[in-house]
């Protein structure tokens, strides 16, 4: 089962491995307040836009202009106020670029917390479909209709088995390592209990088969990204601290 490992690394969604002298959330007055009304805007037409079309009809240069264009309108909404942090960040000698891509996986992680189904666009995207090992135009989260209707019900149950333990004992006061071992036995205990099910998709040589699991992995984390995604991005960022 640790060929799912690699399906953890959502933060990377935009594209956002650590920089250097990064602005904090609350560096700048105002700053934290402005990325949260720009999640808020974000979640909103993300949904709408969800309901003229299925994202996951998009390719992954679809969903980059989608996503883009639904970013650049949240902030023109709110332009006079961004206008004010990019000033003040000028004016102590910020990294402006910097701001900008702070604000941006700001509100990306404000939409994991309270948005989830955001997740499904973001997922389409090419950042977060190189990071999923896609190759040329084929989405590697791409879910056949038989394949999600036995996914989907183990990726809630994962899920809410989360969420329980969240509330138990809330994940982030566990080490990174707690957290790791806790998602493994999750899926690990899910995946077994649901093999049945999995042969009525996947053959037992591809069960056996690392690629064939790793891309199983990919599929279920997507699933899971779409209920429950701040937990693994949570892990995500553990993965990235242990690798600097």
């Amino acid at each position: 089962m640790k060929h799912f490992s690699a399906a953890f690394l959502f933060l990377l969604l935009l594209g956002g491995r650590p920089a250097a002298a990064q602005v904090a959330a609350d560096t700048l007055p105002g700053q934290a307040k402005f990325t949260r009304q720009l999640a808020a805007r974000l979640c909103t037409s993300i949904q709408e836009a969800g309901q003229k079309q299925p994202f996951e009809q998009l390719s992954p240069k679809q969903a980059d202009d989608l996503f883009m264009r639904l970013m650049l309108a949240g902030m023109g909404d709110q332009a006079t106020e961004f206008s004010a942090l990019l000033t003040a960040a000028k004016s102590r000698k910020l990294n402006t670029n910097k701001l900008g891509q702070e604000v941006g996986l700001a509100a990306v992680k404000h939409l994991s917390n309270d948005c989830p189904g955001s997740m499904s666009l973001l997922l389409r995207t090419s950042s977060a479909q190189r990071e999923l090992g896609s190759k040329n135009s084929k989405s590697s989260n791409d879910i056949s209709a038989e394949e999600k209707a036995v996914l989907q019900p183990m990726a809630d149950t994962v899920c809410a088995k989360i969420a329980a333990e969240d509330a138990r004992l809330p994940l982030k006061k566990r080490t990174a390592t707690q957290r790791y071992e806790l998602m493994t036995t999750l899926m690990q205990t899910t995946v077994l209990k649901n093999m049945n099910g999995l042969l009525t998709v996947y053959s037992m040589e591809q069960i056996q088969n690392k690629t064939s699991m790793e891309a199983f992995g990919i599929k279920l984390a997507t699933l899971m990204m779409t209920r429950c995604p701040a937990y693994l991005i949570m892990l995500g960022e553990d993965k990235q601290k242990s690798q600097r």
